[in-house]
């Protein structure tokens, strides 16, 4: 059995592909790829790994064994075919963990290689999609402040200047851990394009016909411009859990317009980013992991 693990990231239609792989689990499992359910393996799965893999370097012996028996009673009952996907961006790192520490999922290669010994003696084969920065770092924030508090939009950005690591040097840490052969990266840009040919990696020898109301179904969609002034005018008579449950009923409602999305207007700034990104790609692809632009 091989375990193909998407590791995200985030904001780059994770929920879905992890949405039309759950809808078709059981046509999935006939041709031989088990799945579990994102919320199955958050729940009984990735929140212990996210707060244990910290501490794999100074108490391996203790960390691992646990996770392994927590990985194993969530794979447990699927474990049947020849390919299991396990697929879900909070295993590479949160967004929030990206802003405190100023770097892009920073643990990426540490956390791979963690997941790889979990799973070992099973091959482990990662899967990565990048994002054009300003698309990815504005949809990030948003995420961060669906959820409640969060910094300004400028200190978020600040603390990921295009000088700074990013999909690069992500992506040669997973390498460099589980060796280049494999990881496969993709573009959002190249899973826009044709949606069903991710869902085609993710499950090989399967194939996947995407309806049209499905490829143009926002699965998870962002608070826009009007949404964000209103989470700012009720942060400070909200608890923490209504303003989440009052972020997911605001990305849902349907404002008059004019209700701008949430944008990078600096065309320097832009212009930097787009050239990093360029950058990366060349890195990336010298790298000699399997990509996709």
């Amino acid at each position: 059995m091989t375990f193909h693990i998407h590791l995200g990231a985030h904001k780059t239609a994770t929920t879905f592909i992890q949405s039309l792989l759950y809808d078709n689990r059981q046509r999935l499992a006939k041709g031989g790829v088990d799945f579990v359910g994102i919320w199955i393996l958050r729940k009984q799965f990735t929140r212990r790994f996210d707060h244990l893999s910290y501490f794999d370097r100074l108490f391996s012996f203790i960390v691992r064994p646990y996770l392994r028996r927590r990985l194993q009673a969530v794979i447990a009952e699927r474990q049947q075919g020849e390919t299991f996907i396990l697929s879900d961006e909070n295993l590479a790192g949160l967004i929030s963990a990206n802003y405190w520490t100023g770097r892009l999922y920073g643990f990426a290669g540490a956390r791979a290689k963690l997941l790889a010994e979990l799973v070992a003696p099973r091959k482990a084969h990662f899967f990565f999609c990048i994002r054009r920065y300003p698309d990815y770092l504005t949809s990030s924030w948003l995420q961060m402040a669906s959820k409640g508090k969060a910094p300004s939009f400028e200190r978020y950005l600040a603390k990921f200047p295009p000088s700074g690591p990013g999909w690069a040097e992500i992506i040669m840490s997973i390498a460099k851990a589980c060796g280049p052969e494999n990881v496969t990266v993709w573009t959002y840009d190249w899973f826009r394009d044709d949606p069903a040919r991710v869902v085609s990696l993710l499950a090989p020898g399967m194939t996947f016909d995407i309806p049209e109301d499905e490829l143009r179904r926002d699965v998870l969609p962002s608070l826009t411009t009007k949404g964000l002034k209103v989470m700012a005018a009720l942060e400070d008579l909200l608890s923490a859990g209504e303003r989440e449950r009052m972020a997911r009923l605001l990305r849902n409602f349907e404002f008059d317009e004019p209700n701008p999305r949430l944008e990078i207007t600096d065309s320097a700034l832009l212009a930097a980013y787009e050239a990093k990104y360029r950058t990366d790609l060349e890195r990336i692809a010298a790298a000699g992991v399997q990509l996709h632009a």
